[in-house]
């Protein structure tokens, strides 16, 4: 099991769930600033910025938003805002649900701290930098309008409501209490929130302003407080409240059951009645549990019983049933009474009635029947009443007939029932209301139009209770029939019903579907829903429509599928994907534009898998076969410029991943001479493809690179060297930089024309050029990664020991100091071309270091004016002529920098002995072979041992001997067994002997690698000459 795998899962699923929450939270605030008294346009900005970023949160990606910007940086920035937006949720609930003439008093410095809120949202939004990431610019810009909007909003009051507020302040203010100027102030206060100045005004805002203070009191906060309690103080000046009521309001009597339909056992109403054989009667369970118990008494006349038999007493029990007949009739009715009373407090209990009544189908008919529904709906406007019961009537209503429904719908409660899914306290009563008017298409129409709805019932899905989570994805199951609901829930990540309605439509509905499918942003769980054999087969079969149009939208979403490796493998997998795509392409008719996509298509596919792909789907097979090839190639010849670039892109991609293509390219000669004619003429663009393709067909192949005859080969060098020393494009020049390394190097023309281009010149700035940026930036872009690579490919054309008159350039140019550096800090292929330049500079030496080398024991003794006596002609390693160096420690005399090469005079030993603890098997490789030229002389084989020990090479090669590849391995020991003949290495007593002993002991359990240990060990005399490994 992966431990740090799960965690890291972990640790995204939080963040997602993070992302989720203030997802609602947002969708909460929106709903919350609906219908706010004060500052209605500032709050109607507010809210239109707030539900823009909802649409942000949509649209991004939280798993690569966490990716680009860290995980504890974007956790940060969530929880700030999360707790931003509900504490903007708790300002405006304050402002709905408290005392309105307390919210008047205090309105100023509401909407002050809601200003401050918009604006501080604003900064969190900002420092977020989401505009720096990787989106579509789409979203930037409304990233950056969310920003401005929300930073120069204005909450301001009206006029009236701030004269008002003095006013208010004014009378409170006075010793005595003015009931002419109350009761006035009361007709404008009421007037403001839309309200009558009568009664139950005063009573609700006296309630409310009584309940605050008390808590104000709780608090400690005496000054809020106070303020509460002389507004108490101003509405009784009013003496409104000591009228009588005058509402119609009637009370329901409360009716109690008769004593003898109660249980003398359970004290409760009876269900089952039975009676005994002294005439009492109890609940059946009761009475059996009593005998069970070992009793034989009764429990009420404590007569002992002859028989513990029960007779049901069905004259009682039909009693019971019609006295809880008539309760219910008399509740109902007080019920319906109540939900027209004007009381919010009758209301409210009228609700908690309702809700148990509505589940019985005689009292749902009556209900419906007296058709109150539209003023229960307007009550889910009304915080102060029970809004999670309210909603459990409408759910029972809508249950019990599709008139409820309609009469729902009428009322227009979509929004309102919407609007509650927002918030968790009542989301369980919404969804069971929504699941319900859903079951109804027409009103599953309205549901699935609802301004966010469906991105809602989509988060949903991942609710943290899950009665709720499965009421979502059945109200996602109504809202399926309409193909614009189901690319909203694509959009939203659940694609689930996406897939299906696509299998199930028609070609129009599947070619709209897969048109907006490209246009959405995929997410690796939206991939797992599309990774189904028939979506994918039904996508594929689009290509086999005769509408262009139908076409072209299958291709732009098999373009963005195969963004993703998985889908690609399915895409292979369908049978029917290559060769339509081939007919597209092959048919003479086709629109060029849909040959140009299909072409296209093709090459993200072949991108998109391995070698071995090739061996196992049909289509790849068919794909790389002598007829598609040919095919590709004339149409190259054929088609206009851009169709031209598609198709050598694919063959570009085709060359990189078959063996097979790459030969059929080679062996078709009509072929080449086009892509040199397309090299010397064509466009710009045309021309880099077909240098990619030349390249990718030439690289690593034996043959190297494919020319024509002279003197066509000349123009073609000539084309290529100039490319390398003047394009200004680094992909092109890496691109000829590459060939010129596949160019054969059997060639004397190629080397002549080397000789006199200035490609040496240009590869020498490209190596030193990059080794400054790198010095500067620590880092280089790929294309500069890249170019590098490819030069040092040409570099070691020039670098080869055979070519005499290429390597006196190379010397001129005292290029080894980049090489060494290359050595140490780039890429692994930079690394081992670097050091096989620096073995082959190493071995071209080797001539002057035979002529020149003293005798160790004649070192000491030749003074260094006899040795410049003896070697007028040469200059001192690493210095100018006019400067003395040092003695070489392997070649004795002085190296000339510029005529020899030296590995330790140019200080390559310790960056090659780092590349050989290094991990890249061609890196140890290319570095065995460099150490191996200083131990190719046998007069200086002491000397250069003794060197490689000096600069820790034995514990490099033994590095090698244990964790490199099986391809180092016989190349160090081989290096190891020379230096073994001559060191005392094989000294038992020597601290390296026992690892080495152990390392070599090793490799004789490897096959492969046994015979040569074993003869290392039999010099060290480890193990007998006659011993069976030989």
């Amino acid at each position: 099991m992966d431990f740090n795998t799960r965690i890291e899962d972990v640790g995204v699923a939080v963040l997602q769930e993070l992302w989720n929450r203030v997802t609602l939270q947002a969708m909460e605030l929106v709903g919350e600033t609906r219908d706010v008294l004060l500052a209605k346009d500032g709050f109607q900005e507010f809210s239109r910025s707030i539900s823009q970023l909802i649409d942000v949160l949509h649209a991004m990606d939280a798993r690569k938003v966490e990716a680009q910007l860290g995980s504890e940086f974007t956790k940060t920035k969530l929880q700030k805002l999360n707790s931003q937006l509900h504490l903007a949720c708790d300002v405006i609930e304050d402002c709905r649900s408290g005392s309105r003439l307390r919210l008047i008093l205090c309105s100023s410095r509401v909407l002050a701290q809601m200003q401050e809120l918009a604006k501080e949202i604003a900064e969190t939004i900002s420092s977020f930098q989401l505009v720096n990431l990787n989106i579509g610019l789409n979203v930037k810009t409304m990233i950056a309008n969310i920003i401005d909007n929300l930073g120069s909003v204005e909450f301001q009051s009206s006029t009236k409501i701030e004269r008002i507020s003095s006013e208010i302040e004014n009378l409170i203010k006075q010793d005595r209490r003015n009931h002419e100027n109350a009761v006035k102030l009361l007709e404008k206060i009421a007037e403001a929130v839309g309200a009558s100045e009568n009664t139950s005004l005063v009573q609700q805002e006296l309630a409310i302003l009584k309940q605050e203070k008390e808590e104000m009191e709780a608090q400690k906060k005496q000054a809020e407080a106070l303020q509460l309690s002389q507004l108490i103080q101003l509405l009784c000046s009013t003496e409104i409240v000591t009228r009588p009521v005058d509402d119609n309001t009637n009370t329901r009597h409360q009716y109690h059951p008769i004593d003898s339909f109660l249980c003398p056992l359970s004290h409760e109403l009876m269900t089952e009645p039975v009676a005994i054989l002294c005439g009492h009667s109890f609940e059946k369970k009761a009475i059996q549990e009593h005998f069970e118990r070992g009793e034989t008494v009764c429990p009420t006349c404590k007569e002992e019983l002859p028989s513990l038999d029960i007779t049901p007493n069905l004259s009682l029990r039909g009693s019971i049933q019609e006295w809880k007949q008539r309760d219910m009739d008399l509740k109902f009715q007080a019920a319906i009474q109540g939900i027209n009373s004007d009381e919010e407090s009758t209301q409210n209990g009228a609700l908690q009635e309702l809700k148990s009544l509505l589940k019985t189908p005689l009292y749902a008919a009556k209900f419906s029947e007296e058709n109150p529904i539209p003023k229960m709906v307007g009550f889910l406007k009304n915080k102060r009443l029970n809004t999670a019961a309210t909603l459990e009537c409408l759910g029972c209503l809508a249950r019990h007939s599709e008139d409820c429904k309609e009469s729902i719908l009428k009322a227009e409660a979509i929004h309102l029932v919407v609007k509650q899914l927002y918030k968790g306290e009542v989301a369980h009563n919404a969804i069971a209301v929504l699941l319900e008017l859903s079951s109804r298409e027409a009103i599953a129409e309205e549901i699935g139009k609802f301004k966010n709805s469906i991105p809602l019932l989509v988060s949903m899905l991942h609710y943290r209770e899950r009665d709720v989570s499965k009421k979502a994805h059945k109200v996602l199951q109504n809202l399926s029939f309409n193909t614009h609901f189901v690319v909203k829930m694509a959009e939203s990540g659940y694609f689930k019903p996406f897939v299906c309605r696509f299998n199930e439509g028609s070609q129009e509905t599947r070619a709209l579907m897969a048109a907006a499918l490209v246009q959405m942003q995929l997410k690796e769980t939206s991939v797992i829903d599309l990774k189904n054999d028939s979506f994918i087969h039904s996508l594929v079969e689009m290509l086999s429509s005769s509408s262009p149009a139908y076409k072209s939208a299958c291709l732009q979403a098999i373009k963005k599928l195969l963004a993703h490796s998985a889908i690609a493998k399915q895409l292979l997998a369908d049978p029917m994907t290559i060769p339509l795509l081939l007919g597209l392409i092959s048919y003479v008719m086709s629109d060029p534009y849909l040959k140009e996509e299909a072409v296209e298509v093709l090459a993200l596919l072949v991108r998109a898998t391995e070698a071995c792909d090739f061996h196992i789907f049909q289509g790849l097979k068919e794909l790389q076969s002598e007829h598609s090839i040919s095919l590709f190639l004339h149409l190259i010849s054929t088609s206009e410029t851009q169709a031209r670039i598609k198709f050598l892109q694919l063959l570009v991609e085709l060359s990189h991943k078959s063996e097979q293509a790459r030969e059929l390219i080679r062996l078709d000669d009509d072929a080449i001479a086009h892509l040199y004619s397309c090299l010397e003429n064509g466009q710009p663009a045309v021309r880099r493809w077909t240098m990619e393709l030349v390249y990718s067909i030439s690289n690593g192949h034996p043959g190297g690179v494919p020319l024509p005859p002279t003197p066509r080969k000349e123009a073609i060098i000539h084309k290529i060297a100039s490319t390398l020393t003047h394009s200004p494009d680094p992909e092109e020049r890496s691109v000829a930089a590459g060939i010129i390394g596949q160019l054969p190097k059997d060639d004397a023309t190629i080397d002549d024309l080397l000789l006199k281009s200035d490609v040496l010149k240009a590869i020498h700035e490209i190596i030193c050029g990059v080794d400054m940026e790198s010095n500067q930036a620590r880092t280089v872009p790929n294309s500069g990664e890249l170019l590098l690579e490819n030069a040092l490919a040409a570099l070691l054309h020039y670098t080869e020991p055979s070519k005499i008159d290429l390597q006196k350039q190379v010397g001129k140019l005292e290029l080894h100091p980049s090489l060494i550096r290359v050595l140490s800090s780039r890429s692994s292929l930079a690394k081992q071309r670097a050091a096989i330049a620096l073995a082959h500079l190493s071995q071209s030496s080797l001539s002057f270091s035979r002529a020149t080398v003293i005798p160790t024991a004649d070192r000491k003794a030749a003074p260094l004016g006899q040795l410049l006596n003896l070697f007028p002609d040469f200059s001192w390693c690493c210095s100018t002529s006019s400067e003395i160096g040092s003695l070489c420690s392997i070649h004795g005399t002085a190296c000339s920098s510029k005529d020899t090469f030296c590995l330790v005079k140019t200080d390559a030993m310790m960056p090659l002995m780092k590349s050989l603890k290094g991990t890249d098997p061609g890196v140890q490789e290319a570095a065995l072979m460099a150490l191996e030229t200083l131990l190719t002389d046998d007069r200086t084989l002491s000397q250069a041992t003794a060197a490689i020990v000096d600069y820790h090479g034995i514990d490099a090669i033994l590095h090698v001997l244990e964790k490199g590849s099986h391809s180092a391995k016989p190349k160090a020991l081989d290096l190891f067994e020379k230096i073994l003949s001559h060191t005392n290495l094989t000294n038992p007593l020597d601290p390296s002997f026992r690892r080495i002993e152990g390392v070599l002991i090793q490799l004789l359990h490897e096959d492969g690698h046994k015979k040569k240990a074993a003869l290392v060990l039999k010099q060290m005399k480890v193990i007998p000459e006659q011993s069976s490994y030989f």
